[in-house]
């Protein structure tokens, strides 16, 4: 989906970053907002609103000679003039509070009264399965999902000073996956309590699937998520080698999302395979094996040398 944000930022993406240019940025991205809303109305698409909108204004550098703001366009050479690195602590701090963009106050009591709730699920279920009940213990596990999911589906929903918000139906699957996996995870620990009851197994192996599901939508989420930064926060990474090998190579990042996949699932099938075959009191086993091999293979992929192979 093509976001006003993102053409906006586009079209000022030649543009050094005055006072007056971020002014002029803010102005246009208010009207063009109110403009999208304005052609959805009439019944555009979503899409074709917001490069409707973003054509309408015509060129840039006209709108800011109108408005006696920036000056022309530079090369990127000569853009960068910090020769020193406090010039460039300096630059940099100064975009960064030219650009800060501060949390609403309505999501802000929404987090701290989510993280309440998730707090007070966790002390609770802990006091009631230390006490021996496992009644409340299940409704515990989802009020705990829940209040997870709500909280990071709303802040990835939220425009921050590094990051644009992502759309509403992305954010909800964020916030489902993270519902998915804490909520097992508390469906699963019954078991503890319950070691000698007959339904303990169930309690392991819905768990154990609510979190594999979750762990497989997270992979694909992060696998096939675009680009959030703002183009100010891409331009000072432009100027730093990344240190990483996925932000530098998508497809290093999308192999390692699908091994990872691959890893969590098959750790569940042997940990069930374990628990039915050996004994329940094994079933573990396998998710500490899984955590050392991602972990081993994210330094190697994630930081290692993409051109060992070759160089050796």
């Amino acid at each position: 989906m093509t976001s006003v944000h993102r053409l906006l930022d586009q079209a000022f993406a030649d543009i050094p970053l005055t006072p007056e240019a971020a002014d002029l940025k803010e102005e246009l991205r208010t009207g063009l907002v109110e403009r999208v809303a304005e052609l959805q109305a009439s019944g555009v698409p979503e899409e074709q609103a917001a490069l409707s909108a973003v054509a309408e204004l015509g060129d840039i550098h006209a709108l800011l000679d109108d408005d006696g703001g920036a000056p022309a366009p530079a090369p990127a050479a000569a853009r960068d003039t910090r020769s020193t690195p406090r010039q460039a602590w300096s630059a940099d701090r100064d975009l960064v509070a030219l650009n800060k963009v501060r949390p609403r106050p309505g999501f802000v009591g929404g987090v701290v009264l989510a993280s309440l709730v998730a707090a007070g699920a966790v002390v609770t279920y802990t006091l009631v399965a230390l006490d021996g009940s496992t009644a409340l213990l299940p409704v515990l596990a989802v009020v705990l999902g829940l209040a997870v999911g709500w909280i990071l589906a709303s802040a990835l929903a939220q425009e921050t000073t590094t990051n644009h918000p992502l759309p509403r139906e992305r954010a909800a699957a964020w916030g489902l996956a993270g519902a998915l996996v804490a909520t097992g995870a508390g469906l699963g620990l019954i078991a503890v309590p319950t070691w000698d009851d007959r339904f303990a197994v169930a309690w392991i192996v819905g768990g154990g699937l609510l979190v594999v599901v979750g762990a497989v939508l997270f992979t694909w989420l992060g696998v096939t998520q675009t680009n959030r930064k703002k183009a100010w926060t891409r331009h000072l990474s432009s100027a730093t080698a990344s240190i990483d090998n996925f932000s530098k190579d998508p497809a290093v990042a999308a192999r390692f999302g699908i091994y990872t996949a691959t890893i969590w699932v098959s750790a569940f099938l042997v940990s069930l395979v374990l628990g039915f075959a050996v004994g329940w009191r094994y079933a573990w086993l396998p998710y500490v094996a899984a955590w050392i091999v991602m972990m081993v293979m994210l330094a190697r992929m994630g930081f290692g040398r993409k051109d060992a192979d070759g160089a050796s």
